[in-house]
């Protein structure tokens, strides 16, 4: 996969010399109560850009201005079938309420229906979630429904899922 080019974002490869910035992100109270994957220290980082980069699942969003790293992204595969992935995102506070996170999901979106032919892309969020939850509506996934105490924590999940033809149409 090449590089998903937005309006202010760039979508790319992860660089070893990510590790840094991701870990700061990680640092996030945020981040680390979503769910999502996160690392304790920079090594760990680095292990980890080296393992999505060797599965080509997630991505670095940058903005294309500078090329500043504020999140992740990424078309996981959950052994479902072929053409379905779950999308997984993460953006840095400081990049948050800016619509960075819809404009990398819409990106994502784009290269998951037309680029990889997929039919349906899900995306599970954490009830509690309501930001990321709002992200997912404004790009036109649908709420299919929430797993009670689904969560690590214990808390409630909300499935949300939208298909090709919604997106393209």
């Amino acid at each position: 996969m090449g590089n998903i080019v937005t309006r202010r974002l760039r979508i790319r490869e992860w660089k070893p010399s990510d590790a840094p910035a991701l870990y700061d992100i990680f640092q996030d109270q945020e981040i680390r109560q979503s769910g999502i994957c996160f690392c304790s220290s920079i090594e760990e980082c680095q292990r980890i850009i080296k393992k999505w980069t060797e599965k080509n699942e997630m991505k670095a969003i940058c903005r294309k201005e500078d090329n500043c790293l504020i999140g992740l992204i990424g078309l996981n595969d959950m052994g479902r079938y072929e053409q379905y992935k779950e999308l997984e995102y993460a953006i840095a506070a400081d990049y948050r309420r800016n619509g960075f996170g819809a404009e990398a999901v819409r990106g994502m979106l784009d290269f998951g229906f037309r680029k990889l032919d997929l039919s349906v892309i899900a995306a599970w969020v954490h009830a509690a979630n309501i930001k990321s939850a709002r992200v997912l509506e404004k790009c036109g996934f649908t709420l299919e429904g929430r797993l009670r105490r689904h969560g690590r924590d214990r808390g409630d999940t909300l499935c949300y899922s939208i298909l090709s033809e919604e997106f393209l149409n």
